[in-house]
């Protein structure tokens, strides 16, 4: 390398020809393995899958700093092999947080048998919670490892797991790649938020890592979340559902009772708002963005201002977000006035003052009444009233995962209320029929799930077929180099501009020879100067 020492990672060792020149290796970083030939056939996998390179998935299982070696005579990496369990399909645990009690009571069996387990969460808030949970059940045995903590602790987290026995670790998406050590159970708590997936390339989702994982390592796996996931029932998760409702009654508010031009809240929304904020109750209120809220409807007729061409929700700008279609008067009634359906935070704390006060804030302010977007839901409960203000805009936004995305988001809020006494969750919409507001009363996400992924199979899309975006921008000859290699291999649909970016997007049933392909024209592009972002299975399209 020019003469310089550079880092790498020994990936395999064989016998040379006796021509050919190798470097010297001059050392070793650290004693504790990173990965292994098992864990290197799912590292393998994910570099082909996501088209990234192998180097980079290598360099996500080691910690920040090189670990000191613990003195543990029974650690796995000295000649001990990893016993393997019987090979039970996953599961999916239907629930609703805190998660930490059900975690504790699914892992025990594995606990009791010295077998490390892992645990992974959306965020360092529910990290936080369910450790605490575990340390109280499993004192000792309890590591965390999150990506707000300083360096010199991820790194004792990540030896511990590493070379321990029976070691709980409690971690954020980070911890996927990881050497697991003896592992007998890895449990991933709601994998369906975005958070769950890395949001730069490449685009690992900590679901599909752990279940290829569990294939080759032979580990258990237990999801828990409030809604399936689709992917995970296409994986042929094994679900539970608790007997009953999956969630507490949900009322639904019928924006087409109120006349139009009558503002953001309902009146039955501000009549729940002055009841709760009376006898003391804490009220949290849902919007679907920290910007501003998506959903219209006629001020002439009060008819929801949808796309004709792809049924999205409209926004303020005169073309749709999913198909580019332009937007005219309203096709019932000829109208050119719409009023918002939702709003920002800002807006909707002005519009609740007036109502009750100042008695309203946003998360953290140690108020009676919270408005806040779904990051603000993380660790909320006991509310005696939540309040979504614009379902229809979280339905029909601008993405094939929309109506699946705003039914796991609104049931998360009809968890935070309490049970009994009259405490209520309450949804206004303009379009009270739609599937998932009947899913949302009826209280079983079982039937839409099913109805959903015979939508997405119709179409292509994921998880039953496969979409790859390719975003470049600078450099040329793109539209080619895609059309020559990739077109016959996939559905190849672009050139669309968004800014200084052009996005393309590969769709088909089976993507992976279009994967392999798309590698060398990436390294192709990349050397002509262009920027190049691979997202695969992308939410937003």
């Amino acid at each position: 390398m020019s003469g310089r020492r550079t880092r790498g990672f020994v990936t395999a060792i064989f016998d040379a020809a006796g021509s050919r020149k190798l470097l010297p290796i001059d050392g070793m970083s650290g004693l504790i393995p990173s990965f292994d030939d098992v864990t290197l056939e799912s590292l393998r996998w994910a570099a082909t899958h996501y088209v990234a390179p192998l180097s980079v998935l290598l360099k996500r299982t080691l910690p920040p700093n090189i670990p000191k070696l613990p003195q543990i005579e029974t650690a796995p990496w000295k000649g001990k092999k990893p016993t393997r369990l019987s090979g039970d399909p996953p599961r999916y645990r239907v629930g609703a947080p805190p998660y930490g009690p059900a975690v504790a009571e699914t892992i025990g069996e594995s606990v009791a048998k010295l077998r490390n387990i892992v645990v992974i969460a959306p965020s360092v808030l529910e990290v936080d919670v369910i450790a605490s949970q575990l340390e109280r059940e499993y004192p000792d045995r309890v590591v965390v490892a999150t990506s707000s903590m300083a360096p010199k602790a991820v790194t004792a987290s990540w030896a511990r797991v590493a070379t321990g026995v029976g070691t709980i670790l409690v971690g954020t998406r980070e911890v996927m790649f990881w050497p697991f050590g003896d592992v007998g159970l890895v449990v991933v708590v709601e994998d369906g938020r975005r958070v769950m997936r890395s949001q730069r390339a490449p685009t690992v989702s900590v679901r599909e890592v752990v279940l290829r994982r569990s294939k080759s390592e032979g580990f258990d796996v237990v999801f828990f979340g409030p809604v399936p996931t689709l992917e995970t029932i296409a994986h042929r998760v094994n679900v539970e559902y608790p007997s009953g409702r999956q969630w507490p009654i949900v009322e639904v508010v019928d924006r087409g009772e109120d006349p139009p031009g009558g503002g953001v809240l309902s009146e039955r929304a501000k009549a729940a708002l002055r009841r709760s904020t009376a006898i003391g109750d804490r009220t949290f209120v849902l919007v679907g963005s920290r910007a501003y809220a998506p959903a219209f409807r006629c001020v002439g007729c009060g008819d929801l201002r949808r796309c004709a061409a792809c049924g999205s929700a409209a926004s303020r700008q005169n073309d749709c977000r999913r198909c580019g279609e332009l937007f005219g008067s309203c096709p019932h009634c000829g109208g050119r006035r719409f009023q918002p359906l939702g709003a920002g935070i800002g807006r909707l704390l002005e519009d609740i003052r007036r109502v009750i006060g100042d008695q309203v804030g946003q998360a953290g302010d140690d108020k009676a009444v919270t408005v806040g977007s779904e990051r603000d839901l993380i660790g909320v409960s006991g509310m005696g009233l939540a309040l979504a203000v614009d379902v229809d805009g979280l339905t029909m936004a601008p993405h094939y995962r929309a109506a699946e995305d705003a039914l796991r988001l609104l049931v998360r809020l009809a968890h935070t209320v309490r049970r009994g006494g009259g405490h209520r969750c309450l949804i206004q919409t303009a379009l009270p029929n739609q599937e998932v507001v009947r899913t949302l009363v009826d209280g079983r996400s079982g039937p839409f799930l099913r109805a959903e992924l015979g939508g997405r199979k119709r179409f292509g899309f994921p998880p039953i077929g496969e979409l790859i975006a390719i975003e470049t921008e600078g450099g040329d000859a793109e539209e080619e180099l895609l059309l020559k290699e990739i077109r016959p291999l996939a559905t190849l649909m672009g050139p669309a501009q968004e800014r200084n970016r052009t996005r393309w997007l590969l769709q088909g049933r089976n993507l992976d020879d279009a994967r392999v392909a798309l590698r060398p024209v990436i390294n192709t592009l990349r050397a002509r100067g262009a920027r190049v972002r691979v997202d695969v299975d992308p939410i937003d399209l």
